[in-house]
């Protein structure tokens, strides 16, 4: 007697999931050709399957004709590409560069299964500082980087981020109030609640489908007159490279 493995088999079917816990476990986009190679099947055998993966959006190819895994599955033990970026030397470079420049500390936070999580963060070197450390779970709802990502990442993304928070009527209500305030003007600064001069600022970096894929935040605490605006340039200029870098 035939088992249910042996009497029913799609190829194809086996191939594509392949393609996608391949994609998950590297974190890194790949051309049609790597594809071929790396997994030792033939271009024929694989380019009907990735076109389909595409046009159903759990692929996406970007300028460079390489393929990329959307957040549109959760694959267990997935290595996450902005979590590979956030740990790369050219990050936390450009991390390190803003804090001495400014005398400031900043993380970088994202989504990590359904919480908002601090994957990479810069201190001064030469002044006391608050700030989130890496590891660290920022509040949902409240915290500066959350509320961007919330108003500027995927539909998808954001509702994985929300789904658990407790929100009634009036919360709610404020909430999208709020939420599409800071979609407006691309960034968002909240000052704390127990902290007197500690305001925290964030803006996005941005994925190849212009939604938040992370979020750059400094908790700024006033020094001098003017600081305040200076870092916000400082700061946005940094999302900028970051955005730049992690599409490349």
């Amino acid at each position: 007697m035939n088992t249910p493995s042996q009497e029913y088999k799609a190829p194809a079917l086996t191939r594509g999931l392949k393609i996608i816990e391949y994609f998950a476990k590297t974190g890194a986009p790949k051309s049609m050709g790597q594809l071929a190679a790396e997994l030792g099947l033939s271009f024929n055998h694989i380019y009907r399957i990735v076109q389909c993966l595409s046009a159903e959006g759990y692929l996406y190819q970007d300028a460079a004709r390489l393929y990329h895994l959307t957040d549109k599955v959760q694959v267990k033990y997935a290595v996450s590409p902005i979590q590979q970026f956030a740990l790369s030397e050219q990050c936390q470079r450009l991390m390190r560069d803003f804090s001495w420049q400014t005398n400031q500390p900043c993380h970088l936070a994202s989504l990590k299964e359904d919480d908002f999580v601090v994957l990479a963060h810069a201190y001064p070197e030469f002044s006391p500082a608050i700030g989130a450390r890496s590891g660290s779970t920022l509040n949902a709802i409240k915290s500066s980087s959350a509320l961007l990502f919330l108003a500027m990442a995927s539909d998808q993304a954001a509702l994985r981020l929300i789904r658990h928070a407790p929100l009634g009527p009036e919360l709610r209500a404020n909430l999208h109030q709020q939420l599409a305030q800071i979609g407006e003007q691309g960034f968002s600064e909240i000052k704390h609640d127990r902290i007197i001069g500690l305001t925290s600022v964030s803006f996005p970096v941005l994925g190849h489908d212009d939604r938040a894929e992370a979020v750059i935040t400094c908790p700024h605490f006033d020094h001098v007159p003017g600081d305040y605006d200076e870092l916000k340039k400082s700061l946005r200029e940094l999302a900028s490279a970051l955005t730049q870098m992690h599409r490349r």
